[in-house]
């Protein structure tokens, strides 16, 4: 007999591997209500155990009960005639931007993500998109998942957002208006409204496009209030951030990061070189939910898109994305869009987007396939993945993994203590000794290598 919702989401709560997406509260609003914790990730709070133990689970996406990505992608694209273990099911990869300057220069990257949106709704095929927006600081946070209705709507949303947020309240009222929407998010959010589709007849009816960010992990809030800190502006004077500012004349990789002060209408931009805390393979205040997820590409999305970190795309300052397509529409879309020259799209393979996703695949595979071993050694419960626990890597790769965990976990113990302090200082010296120590590593690996 299939768990209910209490028992399914029991465990990951108890294990603090929930990730915060809002499946849970979607399917039992009565039940449950999401709020951001202590250290800045949007977690459940139930309300009503007894109402939640009666509704049926499998809508997590780290439920052991519901469909895999790779039954998902079996299931929604049996035509795409290409599979990768790297990067799931697909009918096609490439490497673009949008050919309007001043539409690229709003993205994060290369414009692709924001332009098959507002493209499906120029066709009608949606009438509605539910991604992050920016709000105010006094509405609870500096993002949250809201509903575009047009396409000035969709480009307002555009960008990249490294902060935790819940897509349960959007979701909900996108599904009570009945308009057909597409769905933004990484891909275990994506994976959630799949898994919830499967109970849930009006939103997967609703539900005509799904579009995943290609996800190195989830952020907590803390770690874009670091980054203020740091920037001389504390966390209860941001008005706002911007994650992927482009800087003129630098490397694609080489984006800085915008503040703007609730006391005063300029900006502050750092580049993000200068952070302590800024590397992403360190996983400072990553969410543990990301210690356990083996899907870096969206396998269970129409299209996924991420940056093009490859050679010949990264001295480009506007930024270039690259994209695996699962779906006929958004391959229609994007031959129709570069035959008229709407976009400037290159054909690439498998191994270009695994090359351009190298850290994060390596991190979900290897890494992932060792911390499940060192967890099954300790007797510690972990979700149910498709990667099989190995110890079978290098002393020198064991080691960064261990230190990466004991890095998160004082990523969240030194910005509490710097704000008990009232000073960034403690977080700063602390991250980047960490950092320091992660390179030595590194650097010590490839030396014996040669």
């Amino acid at each position: 007999m299939p768990s209910s919702l209490a028992q399914d989401i029991a465990p990951l709560l108890k294990n603090g591997c929930c990730i915060g997406c809002g499946a849970c509260a979607f399917r039992a609003p009565q039940a449950i209500r999401m709020e951001r914790n202590a250290d800045g990730m949007m977690a459940p709070v139930i309300t009503d155990p007894g109402a939640l133990a009666q509704m049926p689970g499998q809508v997590c996406p780290f439920s052991a009960e519901a469909p895999d990505e790779d039954a998902h992608a079996n299931a929604l694209f049996p035509d795409a005639p290409h599979q990768d273990i790297r990067i799931g099911r697909f009918r096609s990869a490439w490497a673009g931007h949008v050919a309007d300057p001043a539409f690229r220069a709003n993205s994060s990257s290369g414009g692709i993500t924001s332009w098959i949106l507002a493209e499906a709704m120029r066709l009608g095929h949606i009438e509605a998109v539910v991604h992050v927006h920016a709000t105010p600081p006094e509405t609870g946070g500096l993002f949250r998942y809201a509903i575009s209705r047009s396409v000035d709507e969709i480009e307002k949303g555009a960008k990249t957002r490294y902060y935790s947020v819940s897509f349960d309240q959007a979701l909900r009222e996108v599904v009570a208006s009945g308009l057909r929407f597409a769905l933004v998010g990484v891909p275990c959010y994506i994976k959630a409204a799949r898994n919830i589709a499967l109970q849930d007849p009006a939103l997967k009816q609703q539900m005509r496009l799904a579009v995943s960010l290609v996800c190195g992990h989830m952020k907590a809030a803390g770690f874009g209030e670091s980054l203020a800190w740091q920037a001389g502006v504390r966390p209860d004077d941001i008005a706002a951030e911007d994650f992927r500012r482009k800087l003129p004349g630098r490397h694609a990789t080489k984006y800085g990061f915008a503040v703007k002060p609730r006391d005063r209408d300029t900006e502050i931009v750092k580049p993000m070189s200068e952070m302590a805390g800024r590397s992403w393979d360190g996983g400072f205040l990553r969410a543990k939910a990301c210690d356990y997820c083996d899907d870096v590409l969206g396998e269970t999305a129409d299209v996924a898109l991420g940056d093009a970190w490859l050679p010949q795309y990264a001295n480009d300052d506007q930024g270039t994305n690259v994209f695996v397509v699962r779906s006929a529409l958004v391959e229609q879309m994007i031959a129709d869009g570069a035959a008229r020259g709407a976009v400037q799209v290159d054909p690439l393979t498998a191994d270009d987007i695994a090359k351009s996703q190298a850290g994060g695949l390596r991190d979900r595979r290897e890494g992932l396939a060792y911390r499940l071993w060192l967890d099954d050694a300790a007797g510690v419960w972990h979700p149910r993945k498709r990667v099989t626990p190995s110890n079978d890597l290098s002393a020198f790769r064991r080691l960064t993994y261990r230190i990466r965990r004991v890095v998160r976990r004082r990523s969240f113990a030194s910005l509490r203590l710097s704000k008990r302090l009232g000073t960034i200082a403690p977080y700063r010296i602390e991250m980047e000794a960490w950092h320091k120590f992660l390179r030595l590593i590194s650097a010590a690996e490839k030396k014996l290598k040669r």
